[in-house]
């Protein structure tokens, strides 16, 4: 019995030790993430006017980036390809000079690919709340959400 002792001690600490580290990495995923740069940016389009958007197979997902130099757009409406500038001035936020390829695609991809181009005619402003950006309309309604991807 005296043998069996130390063995069930050794197994009680061991218990306790996981135990504490996994409450210490459940603090850690709920613990509050620094919002993502709005500039040079991944951002993929999740929700557009409210309904999610599903990325197609053999199509690029839509996303938008919008790089600091020369205050560039680039992406993917989810069917074809995405170019134009921006203008951020505070919270607000401007896009000018939008164009895409015209490659003909399905129409789940079409009606995605209106409906984005749409949107980004329509948005005033914008927010980041950690990886989310939002882009609003003139009433504060959120036209199309983004999560922010890191490609490495």
């Amino acid at each position: 019995m005296k043998r069996q002792l130390p063995i069930y001690g050794f197994i009680s600490a061991l218990l306790i030790t996981a135990g504490c580290s996994s409450a210490t990495m459940d603090t850690h995923e709920t613990a509050h993430r620094p919002n993502e740069a709005l500039i040079n940016t991944y951002w993929k389009l999740v929700t557009l006017d409210g309904a999610p958007v599903v990325p197609h197979e053999n199509f690029r997902e839509a996303h938008l980036v919008l790089h600091q130099e020369a205050s560039r757009l680039a992406g993917a409406t989810g069917c074809n390809t995405l170019m134009g500038s921006y203008r951020v001035e505070n919270e607000r936020i401007e896009f000018g000079q939008i164009a895409s390829t015209k490659i003909a695609c399905p129409k789940p991809q079409m009606k995605t690919e209106q409906d984005f181009l749409a949107a980004l005619k329509q948005v005033t402003a914008w927010s980041v709340n950690g990886a989310r950006l939002v882009l609003l309309g003139d009433n504060s309604e959120p036209l199309a959400v983004f999560e922010a991807v890191h490609l490495y």
